[in-house]
């Protein structure tokens, strides 16, 4: 009788962490379809207070599911790696053997502002600001 009960008990703490679980997924999912549709392009990037937004002209980010990166410039193409975390609301981006331009992206960014066609992020303790837009 007593198992039945506890189980009785249990059952609505064990579907509400169930349905967390389920909604943090399709959080996770509409993030990743926003990221991954189309390409984007860095519109401002400073880094210690110095403006090298220019050094990422003619760039196109393309993200893909499956966690690499490609980035795009004429002809040249260079791939990564990038992971997200909802949770802590920060985006991971790897460069390993790419130019300095590239590797200035390598970074922990924590996502200050958002939205299906923009991010703003900061990394290195806030001494890197970046923005991107969907092209």
């Amino acid at each position: 009788m007593n198992d039945k009960l506890l189980i009785f008990l249990l059952m609505p703490v064990l579907i509400s962490i169930s349905c967390k679980k389920a909604i943090e997924r399709k959080k996770e999912q509409i993030v990743i379809a926003a990221v991954t549709n189309g390409r984007w392009l860095v519109t401002q990037f400073n880094n210690n207070g110095t403006d090298i937004t220019t050094n990422f002209a003619g760039y196109e980010f393309q993200f893909y599911e499956a966690g690499t990166v490609d980035a795009f410039w004429s002809v040249n193409k260079n791939t990564g790696t990038w992971s997200g975390d909802i949770g802590a609301l920060t985006i991971t981006a790897h460069f390993e053997s790419a130019n300095d331009t590239l590797q200035q992206l390598n970074e922990v960014w924590k996502i200050t502002d958002s939205d299906v066609d923009y991010v703003r992020a900061t990394g290195a303790n806030g001494t890197k600001l970046l923005y991107l837009k969907k092209k």
